[in-house]
């Protein structure tokens, strides 16, 4: 495969789904504005509690057959010699998988689902619209399910448009909800926007028949097991973050407030809702894409570091921008109620900027199968987070959530680094190694500047260093777009 390959189909893939996270940010600033009218720091802190716990308890169940089929469909779909018997075959286990994760799912919320209501919700709120949400486990598991074959056949443009339909419609069931039910409306949206989601994903892979596939149960498990011995340890890492991040919440509400869980909800949707959607626009052709070049090294180091230039490229201007800008755009997406949130920001959008580095190198032990280092990279950063996240809000209160989120990516790219080294023996380009440095002078500049400036339009230093990442940025793309003619 040669350059230019790699740097217009990057391009490519990620103008096409940037469309659909475009549209996905929209909404979801919609919706926190009107969470913020409606519910305030309290309610938007339950919001953050409940999403959590529906995506633990999830990880619990799921076997990590998203995570899994998505490599298994790509493998399939991209070996000539596979008929697509064997690869609907595949797409029927992974099915009868989902319907038993949702439905065991459903029955652990069920059951415990008294528990938690009592712990999350104020006085006044209805428990049988919280209890309703055990239907949402198995509409959920399904979608994630048929979202993941899309993904491992690379039917992009199916994708994009089920992704978008999907953000309207929790956008306008948020809404609804929030404005009639207040905070019982919390649940009721979750439900209604996971119910409809999965209709319109099924409309949209109707033309996916396994129905003549003949399987017995005794075939559906037995043959499933391998992508579910790679999706166990997937669903574990996954697991441990949704954990790490739910002792962080209940420690901030119990230390500090739910105000303060208020805050760091809406921290982590800047952080990893908005500016971390580059991420998944990327990942959703990036981690398929890799799977297909596993076995031809040279290839598969060169798509990893022309990715990470990408990334970095894109990023880096956006990490800037929101030091100038964040007092504004938080004040426009929520109200000046949540200001606070800039002591978080500060320091954690640099660590932005490491985690674009640490997130390509990240992907290498999945596509390699490796399941024990993958989950050891994963459990490294989750207990960092945790301990930093505690320790240092403990003695610095919300400016130490922002040095923890900058801490655990600078040891998860350390640590990453180190073993796909070590493992495959991964090296950065020299060209990647440029482009990383400056990245990291000018994060460090923006950073440092606020000795003497306040994050603000009017902080020159800033101001400079954004503009220069604007001009590096174009210049470098456009220089590697020219060695591909």
């Amino acid at each position: 495969m040669q350059d230019k390959n790699f740097h217009f189909s990057i391009l490519k893939s990620t103008g096409i789904f940037g469309v659909s996270h475009l549209v996905k940010i929209i909404a979801k600033v919609i919706v926190n504005k009107v969470a913020a009218l409606y519910l305030g720091t309290i309610g938007i802190g339950i919001i953050g509690l409940v999403e959590n716990l529906l995506s633990v308890l999830y990880g619990f169940v799921n076997f990590g057959i998203p995570a899994s089929s998505v490599r298994e469909i790509a493998l399939a779909t991209n070996e000539s010699d596979t008929d697509l018997s064997d690869e609907n075959r595949k797409i029927k286990i992974i099915l009868y998988w989902s319907i038993f994760s949702g439905i065991l799912g459903g029955i652990v919320f069920a059951i415990t689902s008294y528990f938690f209501f009592t712990n999350f919700y104020p006085e006044g709120a209805s428990f049988i619209w919280f209890f309703l949400l055990f239907i949402y486990f198995l509409f959920f598991s399904l979608f994630s399910a048929k979202i993941a074959i899309l993904q491992g056949k690379r039917q992009l443009k199916k994708m994009v448009v089920i992704q978008v339909w999907s953000a309207i419609i929790q956008m306008i069931s948020a809404l609804f909800c929030y404005s009639f039910f207040g905070i019982d409306g919390i649940a009721i949206s979750i439900l209604f926007s996971t119910v409809f989601s999965y209709v319109i994903i099924y409309f949209y892979t109707i033309n996916i028949d396994v129905s003549s596939i003949s399987i017995s149960l005794r075939q559906v498990f037995f043959e499933g097991l391998p992508m579910v011995k790679l999706g166990l340890i997937l669903s574990m890492g996954a697991l441990i973050n949704q954990i790490a991040y739910y002792v962080i919440r209940l420690f901030l509400m119990d230390f500090l407030s739910l105000e303060a869980l208020g805050i760091f909800q809406v921290s982590q949707t800047i952080l990893i809702g908005y500016l971390s959607l580059i991420f998944v626009v990327m990942s959703n052709d990036f981690y398929p894409q890799l799977c297909n070049l596993e076995n031809d090294k040279s290839t598969f180091e060169k798509y990893i570091n022309q990715q990470t230039q990408f990334a970095l490229f894109l990023v880096v201007p956006l990490v800037l921008g929101m030091y100038l800008f964040a007092p504004q755009i938080i004040t426009l997406l929520y109200s000046t109620e949540f200001l606070d949130v800039l002591l978080v920001l500060k320091i954690a959008l640099f660590g932005l900027i490491l985690k674009t580095i640490a997130w390509p190198i990240g992907f290498i032990s999945l596509v390699k199968g490796n399941r024990k280092l993958f989950f050891k990279q994963n459990l490294v950063s989750d207990l960092i987070n945790v301990l930093t996240s505690v320790i240092l809000t403990y003695y610095f209160g919300l400016i130490g959530l922002g040095i923890a989120f900058s801490a655990m990516f600078l040891v998860s790219l350390g640590y990453n680094f180190f073993t796909v080294y070590k493992n495959y023996q991964f090296q950065f380009s020299n060209e990647t190694i440029q482009v990383i440095i400056f990245s990291i002078f000018l994060g460090l500049t923006a950073l440092i500047s606020l000795i003497w400036f306040e994050m603000s339009y009017e902080n020159p230093i800033v101001l400079g260093a954004f503009f220069i990442s604007i001009l590096f940025s174009i210049f470098k793309f456009k220089n590697n777009l020219k060695k591909t003619d």
